[in-house]
């Protein structure tokens, strides 16, 4: 406080206001940073919802369509089997490549036949060794029309043995999600296995690939971002990454179990959110060690199937609080602005309506004292009066009582000259002689009526 009180009035003056205005734009800021955050924050999570269900929608639109499309081709192929009474070879052929052919997200399809019936309706080389009719669809161009019908491998009744299992079974159903090589090519699929069913027998099964790659290529691309580095994959109930749109991670995490990959608690929520059907927003640490918010949304693969997938999306807090992080910068940099413009307004004010004037009323009333004690022989000049407020008031009285004590000098300086002469007189012998003049000092009229 010793600092402070040594300074003047004007920079003190100045100094209060700025840290009034500098604590006051503080608070404003803290306030509307925090009131943001918060609005941010439950819009973030709004959004990241909104993104899942998108993606998901996404998603199952093609797994529909896919389902529907095959659904769509046994209920031609019973279609065939009413009309005829028999299973016709050239017609399962047609019908595989038609389904084949016209769904976007199919790679290949099959349709294998029961041996008994196989032996009844067929005279093929399309006979696994086991005696089931089958044969295999392979599209092999993104136009119509080129799908390629042959015979369906063995090595892929072992690699994907859901397969053969889907003819003793009356339900819509799924294969898992694998990576086989058929025909040395590598392909990424999911079986979708739709029963033949006449006469409440099961006469076979169809089914139809879905190339899930081209969905993985998808999620993967940026115009689905809406947070900066934002990230987003799909698991199954089994905890197993179906999809994962970061591209430096598809070999490595494909198939995989999130939790064996990253074994961060903050995956437990996850995983069991997908197995028990539900909703989610969490935090989650990514494989490389980074905080994000997630949303999590489900769906059934289709009616009965029992097989759900969870789609994931993410966003690192980072990019979710880089709008808060930019607005408490331009807050500040305003503020600042702000509070060094008010300052230099007040330093102005202050010193031209308040610190020049008092300076001039100060070195009237120190030159007033002079002339009080005889230091100067004159008067200092009124002051000039520039306003009616507290100063002007002051230097009003100050003016007064200049011109009163300027009098009353003026007026004592007479009496004491005359007293003077009068004295001399008396001295002289004439004891006559008296002072006249009327002194303003009480105690120089005491001189006069001796």
């Amino acid at each position: 406080m010793g600092f402070f009180n040594r300074l003047n009035v004007g920079t003190k003056l100045i100094f209060v206001i700025s840290l009034v205005v500098a604590l006051c734009i503080a608070i404003m800021i803290f306030v509307v940073s925090q009131t943001a955050s918060g609005i941010l924050a439950k819009e973030s999570d709004k959004l990241l919802s909104n993104t899942a269900s998108r993606y998901k929608n996404l998603i199952q639109g093609s797994v529909s369509e896919i389902f529907a499309t095959t659904l769509s081709a046994e209920a031609s192929i019973s279609a065939v089997i009413h009309e005829k009474g028999m299973l016709d070879e050239k017609s399962l052929k047609q019908v595989l490549k038609d389904v084949v052919d016209v769904n976007r997200y199919s790679v290949g399809g099959f349709i294998i036949i029961n041996k008994e019936f196989a032996r009844e309706f067929f005279s093929t080389p399309h006979l696994l060794p086991s005696g089931e009719f089958a044969i295999l669809a392979i599209d092999k161009s993104l136009d119509i029309g080129g799908v390629e019908i042959s015979n369906l491998p063995t090595d892929l009744t072992k690699q994907m043995p859901e397969i053969i299992s889907a003819l003793s079974s009356k339900d819509v159903n799924t294969t898992l999600s694998r990576e086989i090589s058929l025909n040395g090519e590598k392909l990424y699929i999911k079986g979708v296995m739709v029963p033949i069913i006449f006469k409440d027998k099961v006469l076979g099964v169809i089914g139809n690939f879905f190339n899930l790659e081209t969905i993985e290529e998808r999620l993967a691309q940026s115009d689905l971002d809406v947070f900066k580095h934002a990230q987003r994959f799909v698991i199954d109930n089994e905890g197993r990454i179906i999809f994962n749109s970061a591209k430096d991670q598809q070999a490595d995490t494909r198939l995989k179990d999130i939790r064996t990959l990253n074994t961060h608690p903050s995956v437990v929520p996850i995983v069991e959110a997908v197995k028990n059907h539900s909703d989610l927003l969490t935090r989650y640490e990514t494989l490389h060690k980074e905080l994000s918010k997630a949303a999590v949304t489900t769906f059934e693969l289709w009616p009965g199937t029992k097989q759900y997938w969870g789609i994931v999306s993410m966003a690192p807090y980072d990019s979710i609080e880089e709008p808060i992080n930019a607005l408490e910068l331009t807050l500040i940099s305003v503020g600042i602005i702000a509070i060094a413009l008010i300052s230099l307004v007040v330093f102005v004010f202050v010193r031209t309506t308040m610190v020049n004037r008092i300076n001039h009323i100060s070195h009237t009333l120190f030159e007033f004292f002079k002339y009080l004690n005889h230091q100067r022989k004159d008067a200092p000049q009124p002051l000039r009066i520039i306003a009616q407020d507290e100063l002007g008031e002051m230097g009003n009285k100050i003016n007064e009582n200049i011109e009163k004590t300027k009098l009353g000098l003026e007026q004592d300086s007479k009496a004491v000259e005359q007293s003077v002469q009068t004295a001399k007189t008396i001295e002289a012998g004439d004891f006559t002689a008296r002072i006249t003049e009327t002194p303003h000092n009480p105690q120089l009229n005491e001189l006069k009526n001796v």
